[in-house]
């Protein structure tokens, strides 16, 4: 893909007006954003892009393939001006069920041990998927519904919004097997989100607490029937979009995440640069006119002059 360019030399602008990463993906020599995954559906629905484990034989058990998918799209799905929220599900009556443990009978190559395999492989992968999550500008609403178990539990703790199916259930699995009831950043989100003692109390005793006590808990923002669990979380992503520039967006969930180790100090310090960075953008300069009341009927006859739409 090529931008035209006039006899000046200079490149026109006019094919970014239609594809704005056009002509960043030329000047920058980024790849396409195409997501054509083995253990993972990518689904488009305008500004939404659906994101569902596609495993659900083995309950989404996270096997090496799917983690690989999954780390990729998130480190991919960055740069993409399209998409301005996630919403991450799993096919079939699981979310995640944990790891694969069919893949703990690989052998490790001949000249490394198991713990060096174990912990610089196959368990930073495990935890680069919580890792991509917080990192992803986007945000992430889990569409969740089934079992999360294990390192299930720690995504839906990774996530920024959860919307919970009647079936969900979660469980810090790990416990059952032998190993601690922390994995996956469970033990960084999970107090934040529910408090020190219902945490306590998950990833301790590791006995499955259901969606309707998770919503008492302040875990979930909904429950709603399996049926309707992704259509409620495309519902308050759509909402997002509409009613925020990506920018403006991006830069809120970056807010959120750093107030979760921030000083009151550094967070108003990151608030006012965010702000200021927003406030120059084509966008916010949109914004200030939607509000301009001499505006108004400009407004309700070219919507469309108005739009947000800049990354």
């Amino acid at each position: 893909m090529h931008m035209p360019i006039s006899q000046s030399g200079h490149y026109l602008l006019i094919e970014r007006e239609d594809n704005p990463m056009s002509y960043c993906q030329d000047q920058y020599k980024l790849d396409p954003f195409e997501y054509d995954y083995e253990k993972l559906i990518v689904t488009k629905k305008g500004p939404v892009y659906i994101v569902s484990f596609n495993d659900a034989a083995n309950l989404n058990a996270m096997s090496y393939q799917q983690m690989a998918d999954f780390n990729d799209f998130l480190k991919r799905v960055r740069l993409d001006p399209e998409c301005r929220a996630i919403v991450l599900t799993g096919e079939g009556r699981a979310f995640c069920a944990g790891f694969n443990l069919n893949e703990l009978n690989y052998e490790p190559p001949a000249d490394m041990g198991r713990a060096q395999r174990d912990f610089y492989l196959m368990q930073s992968i495990c935890s680069d998927q919580a890792v991509n999550m917080r990192n992803c500008p986007q945000p992430i609403i889990g569409a969740l519904k089934g079992f999360a178990v294990g390192g299930g539990l720690s995504l839906s703790c990774a996530c920024d919004m959860r919307v919970c199916g009647e079936s969900y259930s979660m469980q810090a699995g790990y416990l059952n097997i032998g190993l601690t009831g922390t994995d996956m950043s469970g033990s960084y989100y999970l107090p934040r989100i529910v408090g020190y003692g219902r945490a306590a109390e998950a990833l301790m005793t590791a006995r499955r607490i259901k969606a309707d006590e998770l919503k008492e808990w302040g875990f979930a923002n909904q429950v709603v029937p399996d049926e309707e669990c992704v259509d409620a979380a495309v519902a308050m992503a759509e909402m997002m979009c509409k009613n925020s520039a990506p920018l403006g967006l991006r830069l809120t969930k970056e807010s959120l995440q750093a107030s979760l180790d921030n000083s009151f100090d550094s967070q108003i310090k990151m608030e006012n640069r965010n702000q200021v960075l927003a406030s120059q953008t084509e966008d916010a300069r949109k914004g200030v006119l939607k509000m301009n009341p001499k505006l108004r009927e400009d407004v309700k006859a070219h919507p469309e002059n108005y739009a947000f739409k800049n990354l």
